[in-house]
């Protein structure tokens, strides 16, 4: 009886173990070549053709990849991008094709591009000039508007959000697009705030009360004191999240304290998550998972200006519980610069690339940013905080399916 039950407890041991591994592709950025794995830890594959590549992206959909190739040492934030050449590679990734070949077509055959989105049905990329875009479906070429950066699209297309208001993108605002919001909804801009203001107002919890007393109209009323991160629609086309300061004001480095909403889209309903409390800093992005139940929060705080670090908490939506990833693992003495992230398809692990740099390290000459070797990619479960896998020298993350 004692060894069966020995056995018993082994195997349920071992099987709480495998259901914690984490699933899902992987791809990423490392020696001037990009990598691909089927499963974080496991071997990973170097994309055929992807010499000098600088940008990369997994589709959500059947994991194909993206990539943009250029010159050696290509550097996409230099005040000028060489021309870039685009290609795909499909799972097992055995060979890659230039997109041109696909969509037919001599138009965009080079790209100046500065970064790239890719849905498993259109890739979009942004160059200083005009956007350039393939539909790989329609097979066409296409001219995208400039906020494409600033937008996300559930998995069936039928829900969109974006930046801007009506009037133009410019604008400080949320634009619904999808059920409940057509032909097109604004959540809120900093001319009509009263719906931001009044889903405050309704908060019960302190930190959001405080930080709507110290809210200053006068201050509010200029475009330049108002910060809206991208909003990030769910799979289900159900949710969108962002985060906004209301207009709290923006400080150094744009300093400010913020607050995280989230919009129901089929009611087109605005609700602060007043339970997470404010982040001080600057948001720079609200991700949610997969399935939709937790949120990954990408957070810049400048204490000086040799002493900046990025945060990213994990919220889960469910529990009402949230956790730091990164700060907390900064060897003493040093700083923490996250180059990318993106969620595993199974939702309970974050992949983040990683540099921890003294702050002496970091100059003018250098561009205050660490050199792609210092990072290394980490992925980490999104509950405890444990890091399960680790690749050396790794950027440009991107995670696809499983």
């Amino acid at each position: 009886m004692t060894g069966r039950l020995c056995s018993l407890i082994i195997a349920a041991l071992t099987a709480t173990s495998a259901a914690a591994a984490p699933t899902g592709r992987l791809a990423y950025l490392k020696g001037g070549a990009a990598w691909v794995e089927s499963t974080p830890g496991q071997a990973a594959r170097q994309v055929p053709e992807s010499r000098g590549a600088v940008l990369l992206a997994l589709s959500p959909t059947d994991g194909a990849l993206a990539f943009l190739t250029g010159p050696q040492g290509t550097n996409i934030h230099a005040e000028k991008v060489p021309p870039l050449r685009p290609w795909l590679s499909r799972p097992p990734y055995t060979k890659s094709v230039l997109l041109n070949s696909l969509v037919p077509g001599p138009t965009f055959t080079t790209v100046r591009a500065r970064w790239m989105t890719w849905d498993g049905h259109a890739l979009i990329v942004g160059t200083d000039g005009e956007n350039a875009g393939w539909n790989l479906v329609k097979r066409k070429t296409f001219l995208p508007s400039q906020s494409a950066l600033y937008q996300s699209t559930s998995r069936n297309g039928e829900v969109t959000a974006t930046l801007g208001s009506v009037q133009s993108p410019d604008d400080v605002g949320v634009l619904l697009y999808g059920p409940g919001g057509r032909p097109g909804t604004e959540v809120f801009t900093r001319r009509l705030p009263e719906n931001l203001l009044g889903t405050l107002k309704t908060a019960p919890q302190p930190a959001i009360r405080r930080f709507l007393a110290d809210i200053d109209p006068r201050a509010q009323a200029d475009d330049v004191s108002w910060t809206v991160t991208s909003p990030r629609v769910t799979r289900d086309g159900r949710q969108v999240y962002f985060a906004s300061n209301a207009g709290y004001g923006v400080g150094s480095a744009g300093t400010t304290t913020s607050a995280i909403f989230a919009v129901d889209v089929r009611e087109v309903r605005l609700r602060v998550l007043g339970w997470m409390g404010t982040f001080e800093g600057s948001v720079l992005d609200v991700v949610p998972s997969p399935d939709g139940g937790k949120l990954l929060i990408l957070l810049a705080r400048h204490d000086s200006n040799a002493h900046v670090n990025t945060y990213a908490y994990v919220a889960d939506l469910g529990r009402k519980t949230m956790r730091e990833l990164i700060v907390g693992s900064a060897p003493k003495g040093t700083l923490t610069v996250l180059n990318s992230s993106c969620w595993l398809a199974d939702s309970r692990h974050v992949a983040l690339s990683v540099a921890y740099p003294r702050p002496e390290a970091l100059t003018r000459v250098n561009d205050f940013t660490p050199p792609p070797g210092a990072h290394a990619l980490v992925v980490k479960e999104s509950a405890s905080g444990r890091a399960v896998s680790r690749v050396a020298g790794a950027t440009g993350v991107a995670c696809g399916p499983q």
